[in-house]
């Protein structure tokens, strides 16, 4: 039996999600999460999509996207991770498979749905005990969100009124869950 086909249709938004072959690590240092960044905006400029939001961990990358209208999500993750890939082999000087397998993209549905996965994507280095603090971790779109960092990749998210109308407000709820002490999913009481 041949694998499920991905849905495609203008307009969708989906998490991707994707991890370094058998689970072990592809990011050692600031060069390899900067040669994975410059690897998506290079394919954002030829397969363009809208970035809502990243985290890149040592393992693994989530990325919160949106293709534009007649792109795929398949063609653009299979630029971004052979650019990629490209980078690694030649970096450290290695061959075979650098990332597992299929990537997961499940769909997201709504704007409230949006905004638990934009915040489950960006505090995986809170629940890996990589910082106490999102405000302490570069490779991830917190800087924006939190703290009004542009950030050249990323597109406005679509509004969500549960976060607030303002900038100002939007970054104050993102910073309000920004500490290890104060994180719990979105929507827990």
């Amino acid at each position: 039996m041949g694998r499920p086909l991905r849905p495609v249709a203008d307009g969708l938004i989906y998490h991707a999600i994707n991890r370094g072959n058998n689970r072990e690590r592809v990011f050692f240092g600031a060069g390899d999460f900067w040669a994975f960044l410059k690897a998506l905006a290079q394919t954002q400029l030829r397969y363009p999509f809208r970035l809502f939001g990243y985290c890149l961990m040592s393992n693994h990358f989530h990325l919160v996207l949106q293709p534009e209208d007649r792109q795929s999500i398949s063609r653009i993750l299979q630029s971004l991770t052979v650019a990629h890939t490209w980078h690694y082999h030649r970096y450290h000087k290695s061959v075979g498979h650098v990332w597992q397998g299929r990537f997961k993209s499940p769909l997201i549905e709504g704007d409230a749905h949006l905004l638990t996965v934009l915040r489950y994507a960006e505090s995986n280095p809170l629940r890996g005990g990589m910082v106490a603090d999102l405000a302490d971790y570069p490779w991830s779109s917190y800087a924006a969100h939190g703290l009004g960092q542009v950030d050249p990749l990323l597109s406005e998210a679509p509004p969500s009124a549960s976060v607030g109308v303002t900038e100002a407000a939007r970054q104050a709820y993102w910073r309000s869950r920004s500490r290890k002490r104060s994180w719990q999913p979105c929507g827990a009481q």
